[in-house]
């Protein structure tokens, strides 16, 4: 599926093939060589904190100081378009009537992305999908006070910190005007 993702723009291939002066076919090969080698040393760049001791050293690298301490990263869903699948295709057309799927993924202060999950389809739900992660788990059995950062999507818990719907006092105010400007680091990633 992780293929999917670089072709499935019907315009993207023949296009890179007329910009670099080389066959469609090329293009698609190279595609699907460099997708399978990036692919194969995933676990090597992309690592949540798994451990009491790893949340510990992530708090202490990704502390935002007094605006926000104990923030180790930020999460989000995005949408990403793909050829609708032959098996449960439908699952996969969103309300745009676009194929795609919807991939939660966490990134921390340094811009390095921590966690990835591209295994939904997009009609489900960004709460469900983090509901049913690793790094869910993960958080909810963290003794640290080790923290996310969420939108409004997710549901607000001691360790996801998500900005106030209707925020009445300035505090609150600041609160969400500070929680934007650290968040916008996973829309810089994704």
């Amino acid at each position: 599926m992780y293929i999917t993702f670089l072709t499935a723009d019907p315009g993207f291939q023949p296009g890179v093939g007329v910009d670099l002066d080389v066959n469609q076919s090329t293009v698609s090969r190279t595609l699907a060589t460099v997708s399978k080698a990036i692919y194969s040393k995933r676990n090597n760049w992309i690592k949540f904190p798994n451990t009491n001791e790893l949340l510990t050293v992530a708090i202490n690298e990704g502390a935002r100081g007094e605006r926000m301490p104990r923030v180790i990263a930020v999460i989000d869903c995005t949408h990403v378009k793909i050829t609708k699948p032959s098996i449960h295709g439908d699952e996969y057309v969103n309300r745009k009537g676009v194929c795609s799927i919807n991939v939660q993924a966490t990134c921390n202060a340094r811009e390095m992305f921590t966690s990835v999950d591209a295994s939904w389809p997009d009609s489900v739900h960004d709460s469900r999908i983090w509901r049913n992660s690793i790094v869910h788990g993960i958080m909810y059995n963290n003794v640290h006070e080790a923290a996310l950062l969420g939108d409004e999507r997710y549901g607000v818990a001691p360790w996801l910190l998500t900005p106030y719907k209707n925020p009445t006092t300035p505090m609150q105010e600041n609160y969400n005007l500070i929680h934007a400007k650290e968040r916008c680091v996973i829309e810089r990633c994704s």
